[in-house]
């Protein structure tokens, strides 16, 4: 990722999924990503957040245990320029509350906060469409792991195609 803007031949949102498929977290891979491209400046942050009910799918990605899971609805952005949007369904219980409590209290995103656990991240799907598909050039599913294989998180994203130009 060191010289990412130089390997980047055409912005495509394949080559986004790719780019953050292979990053440690997605939070990391659109910092990245923005920086080598010059999209906004300072670190990933949530820039709005939102309430209300997890959607179905996202619920039903965490089965039973989504009775007992928070949800997040976020915009993602750098400077002031949003990026993605993301729907974290979390299961509090299995975070540290000093976790917990920077979810709550600040604008982190869900990966920088839960980056010291080392999650991994399986993506359930990714659909890329070279034009806006949906207001997003990238939507993508996924549920985040504690190394020892814990459920930790169920993740919808769609990023948004400011990222593309």
């Amino acid at each position: 990722m060191t010289d990412l803007a130089g390997t980047i031949r055409v912005r495509s949102a394949r080559a986004l999924a790719a780019h953050l498929a292979a990053a440690p977290s997605v939070t990391s891979g659109l910092y990245a990503w923005c920086a080598a491209l010059g999209i906004g400046a300072g670190p990933i942050r949530v820039l709005a957040r939102s309430g209300g009910a997890a959607p179905p799918a996202l619920a039903a990605m965490l089965g039973e245990e989504a009775a007992s899971a928070a949800f997040r609805r976020v915009v993602l952005g750098r400077g002031n320029i949003a990026l993605a949007e993301a729907d974290n369904l979390f299961l509090p219980a299995r975070l540290p509350a000093a976790m917990r409590a920077r979810l709550e209290r600040t604008d982190e995103p869900f990966g920088a906060v839960i980056a010291p656990i080392a999650p991994v991240r399986r993506t359930v799907t990714c659909e890329t469409d070279e034009g806006p598909m949906a207001g997003a050039v990238l939507v993508q599913t996924a549920l985040l792991h504690a190394p020892d294989g814990t459920l930790i998180a169920a993740v919808a994203e769609r990023f948004l195609p400011v990222l593309l130009r």
